[in-house]
């Protein structure tokens, strides 16, 4: 296959809402029964395709993504490209903000500050992204948390998750199990779509 290189036009009064949605979901990289496939550039046929995970993310049985609620316009999902000429990939962060100080939270703070995970984040528009791959999971790079000051203060821990792959954090299109649904080894889809 080759890439067929297209133009990159934008749309008057298209929209643009910017962020990302609760929940955010993760899982740990124990948990993954079969790895999604990320795409490489000589398979792809399309720019759009250079960063879309198309396979499912399957988990091992009784296991799902879980839950995180987190406080809107409180964290954003970033990209950037790092490292020398010709020697270039990117860095993906996750960002999110848990209200609170409670026990689970400052638990799972403890528990992934050496873990390895996916997580996955839906912008306002619905397009689903993951952070984290097979080769380079995604890793807790901090969690600073506060009681606050003030009683006007808000108590919370902000926690940054990032990954480094060859490309932006890919747009996931696969299916993956979440909690609530029911168990079992097939895959069922994530449903959460805002603003679309």
């Amino acid at each position: 296959m080759a890439l067929d290189f297209e133009d990159i036009d934008g749309t008057s009064g298209l929209d643009n809402s910017s962020g990302i949605q609760q929940p955010v979901y993760y899982v740990d990289h124990n948990d993954v029964k079969t790895h999604p496939t990320f795409p490489k550039i000589e398979d792809s046929e399309t720019l759009e395709e250079l960063v879309t995970v198309s396979t499912d993310l399957v988990l091992k049985p009784g296991k799902s993504m879980k839950r995180i609620r987190v406080t809107l316009e409180a964290g954003a999902l970033t990209s950037d490209s790092q490292g020398e000429i010709d020697g270039m990939s990117f860095k993906n962060a996750l960002k999110f903000l848990v209200a609170g100080n409670k026990g689970n939270s400052d638990g799972f703070a403890r528990y992934a500050k050496n873990g390895n995970f996916y997580l996955l984040t839906f912008e306002l528009d619905g397009t689903a992204r993951l952070l984290g791959n097979p080769g380079y999971p995604a890793k807790m790079v901090s969690a600073p948390g506060t009681t606050g000051e003030k009683s006007a203060d808000r108590k919370n821990r902000t926690f940054t998750f990032q990954s480094v792959w060859s490309g932006p954090a890919p747009i996931f299109t696969g299916k993956v199990k979440i909690a609530g649904a029911a168990d079992g080894d097939a895959a069922t889809e994530q449903e959460l779509v805002y603003l679309k």
